[in-house]
């Protein structure tokens, strides 16, 4: 099983080859079989996807380690919302979800966006780890 959570972000910057870094590095996380793939990151990939890239990419999504939600990752996001809502930090409800979900299965994150620095129990994966 995977070990590292690749949030949509990455994906998006793999996949559209924008940064090198990031492609190589995905690209090396599938390949030593680490990645792990949630529905709330399926959501997101998929509600931008054109037929083309559907039907090359939902193989590739079916084959990697899938985690789901449970309840009490639900209620760990929520007072994870809470906690930072009352620290004057905000994050969007389905990042506390992905974050929910690495923080039970210990997996790293491997996100681009910078308001997952705001959970400082959350380990982070940087292109840089992969190789």
């Amino acid at each position: 099983m995977g070990d590292v959570l690749v949030d949509t972000s990455a994906w998006i910057t793999a996949l559209r080859g924008t940064d090198p870094a990031v492609r190589q590095c995905v690209d090396r996380l599938l390949e030593n079989d680490r990645i792990l793939f949630c529905g709330v990151v399926a959501m997101e990939l998929l509600r931008g996807m054109r037929p083309p890239e559907r039907r090359e990419l939902l193989p590739l999504f079916e084959a990697l380690s899938f985690v789901e939600l449970d309840r009490a990752d639900w209620r760990s996001a929520g007072e994870l919302l809470n906690t930072l809502r009352s620290e004057g930090r905000e994050i969007p409800a389905t990042d506390a979800l992905i974050a929910a979900l690495c923080l039970r299965h210990g997996a790293a994150l491997f996100s681009l966006d910078k308001h997952f620095d705001r959970i400082p129990e959350l380990k982070r994966f940087a292109a840089d780890d992969s190789g």
